[in-house]
């Protein structure tokens, strides 16, 4: 089981690239439940927002996490 800063990194990294993360995908990789993910999914958000003044939001279409494109 990786550790918690090192999966927030990886989601951080796919969100940044612009492959953005599933909550599924995500869950069964790193062994984290649902409210887990969902935390670091917040914890991203705040920090996208303050850093970058971009937001991660929830693309229902593809059902993925991703940067919302301003």
């Amino acid at each position: 089981m990786k550790n918690k800063s090192y999966i927030v990194l990886l989601m951080y990294d796919a969100i940044r690239m612009g492959t953005g993360v599933k909550i599924d995908e995500c869950c069964e990789m790193y062994d984290i439940s649902v409210a887990t993910f969902r935390r670091h999914v917040a914890f991203l958000r705040a920090y996208f927002m303050e850093q970058f003044g971009q937001n991660v939001v929830y693309d229902s279409s593809e059902k993925r996490y991703r940067l919302e494109t301003v």
